[in-house]
């Protein structure tokens, strides 16, 4: 019996018309003894006929398929696929991926018919192409992904001239919808054997091909805290995240900024100047957060030289200096660093979002997974540089209630509601990357717990605090200082953050409100709306 009593009743009224055959991954994962929703069958009946006997019997038949047609039937989480049987039954098993996939089971006679040998393939642990590979490749190249898939999820080793086909046809890949891709690469990366997967692309040259940004990964050596380049850390942080396509994806990509922020550490001095839109200290060119207010001083730089762009030099500290030369020195047994390298990972990982379709695939409660992505990338270091004291053992008790509050805010608001599943998945990718082939000292981990267990806390009280504040009294507030649209949504993420970080009261109000609404027009740049109004009125008359 294949599938539920559904897909075998199915199966058998229309098998009753014509010999229907299940082919496929069900053949395949019955003889594997492993379960399975999905049916595929094959039929000499045409698509018309077929729609027209399953109508007949009370069933609500689905065309789907651009590339082959196939007629569709869903109950219950349960899928019954049929497609038309063009010929005799040995070529339709020509034209299929693999030998494994290419088995038969009629349905009436309760017989399989093996036309290519899957049978044999399977008990060998060998997966090959059906007849020539180079062909079966070029008739669809997403089989060179579906190849990778169904050697790591069984274990089986590719035959050797199927190996080397996929790697002639790689490059067609391009020419592939992205939406097949990307769901193709999404089953591979929430496999339980994730690490083989990414080995087997790499060894394929996929990642050289489609994403050169995360291939020169390989070699790039990180600074002494780690043990493996940023390649071989990037593969064991995704092994050891939760088989969730988004924190997976989010592991694999935390790091493709490293290769442009590699530097090493150096000091610079001479004379702020401007150069076009950015600064320079002599020969090079500084970057770094306020350094407009250095313009035309004379200052030394404590930064690092990027590897890769030798002219640019980031910017750690900044201060006078009484040098009135320019000039430049390594720091004696410097440090590695990859400063600012979580931005610069988001940055390319937007620029790569347009190669694929990951919001088609990435399941999230706001339904833009795309930003959720980037937003896991861009923070993955947030808990190590808010925590650093508590994870050296330095941190002072009393405050880590303070801090994980402050953190479980900021990270769990979405600009509209408080997520602690988005907080999960940040602590996620910050454990997997935080123990990801790093060099850790006694205590790192039992520290480390302490932190997130104190972030969560922190989360459900937040939470609660969230969902029991009663604006009424703002609106009031707001209404009579006439905010509205983008102004009164700031001022009332500003209200809303200082209220719930507090114990105690859960809402501002009186003289509590006119403070935040006084500290709201100095960090705006704003005037009182009645102010303004009072202005244009005086110069109109």
């Amino acid at each position: 019996m294949f599938g539920s009593p559904f897909q075998q009743k199915v199966l058998e009224r229309l098998d009753a018309l014509s010999p229907v055959y299940v082919v496929g991954g069900a053949v395949r994962d019955q003889m594997l003894g492993i379960p399975g929703h999905d049916v595929d069958a094959v039929t000499a009946l045409s698509h018309e006929t077929l729609e027209e006997k399953l109508r007949e019997w009370g069933y609500y038949p689905h065309r789907l398929g651009q590339r082959q047609l196939t007629i569709t039937l869903f109950d219950d989480g349960d899928r019954l696929d049929f497609t038309h049987l063009e010929g005799e039954l040995f070529k339709d098993a020509a034209r299929r991926d693999f030998t494994i996939n290419a088995m038969y089971y009629r349905i009436g006679s309760r017989e399989r018919l093996d036309p290519c040998g899957g049978e044999q393939d399977l008990e060998a642990k060998i997966l090959r192409a059906c007849g020539d590979p180079g062909e079966r490749f070029a008739e669809d190249p997403i089989r060179v992904l579906r190849m990778v898939r169904f050697a790591v999820k069984y274990g089986f080793r590719i035959e050797e001239r199927t190996w080397e086909a996929a790697g002639v046809v790689l490059p067609t890949l391009a020419e592939a919808a992205k939406e097949r891709v990307t769901e193709e690469l999404g089953k591979i990366l929430i496999l339980p054997e994730v690490e083989a997967g990414l080995r087997k692309l790499d060894e394929l040259g996929y990642f050289q091909a489609y994403l050169p940004e995360l291939a020169r990964l390989k070699g790039l050596v990180q600074n002494r805290y780690h043990t493996k380049d940023a390649w071989e850390h990037t593969i064991h942080v995704v092994a050891n995240t939760p088989p969730v396509l988004i924190l997976r994806l989010a592991a694999l990509w935390h790091d493709l900024g490293k290769w442009d922020t590699a530097s090493r550490e150096c000091r610079v001095w001479g004379k702020m100047e401007s150069k076009g839109k950015e600064f320079a200290l002599g020969e090079f060119v500084v970057q770094g957060k306020g350094i407009e207010r250095w313009k035309g001083q004379y200052v030394e730089v404590l930064g690092g030289r990027l590897d890769h762009h030798p002219e640019r030099v980031v910017i750690k500290r900044i201060f006078s200096s009484y040098r009135r030369q320019s000039g430049f020195e390594w720091v004696l047994e410097g440090k590695r660093h990859f400063l600012s390298h979580e931005r610069e990972s988001a940055r390319l990982a937007k620029q790569i979002l347009p190669r694929f379709a990951w919001s088609m695939v990435l399941r999230v409660p706001t339904g833009n997974g795309e930003k959720e992505l980037l937003f896991l990338i861009e923070n993955h270091m947030g808990g190590t540089l808010a925590f650093m004291d508590e994870l050296r053992g330095e941190g002072k008790g009393e405050k880590i209630r303070e801090k994980a509050e402050r953190f479980a805010w900021t990270m769990g608001w979405d600009g509209r509601d408080y997520r602690t599943d988005r907080l999960e998945n940040l602590l996620a990718i910050w454990q997997a990357d935080f123990f990801g082939g790093k060099q850790r000292e006694e205590g790192d981990k039992e520290r480390f717990l302490v932190v997130q267990a104190a972030i969560r806390e922190a989360a459900f009280v937040l939470a609660q605090r969230w969902q029991t504040l009663d604006w009424e009294k703002f609106h009031t507030f707001a209404q009579g200082r006439e905010l509205a649209g983008e102004d009164y949504g700031t001022f009332k993420a500003q209200v809303m953050e200082k209220a719930v970080l507090r114990s105690g009261k859960v809402l501002l109000e009186g003289s509590e409100l006119e403070r935040e609404y006084a500290r709201f027009l100095k960090e705006t740049n704003k005037q009182p709306l009645r102010r303004k109004r009072r202005q244009r009125q005086g110069r109109t008359t």
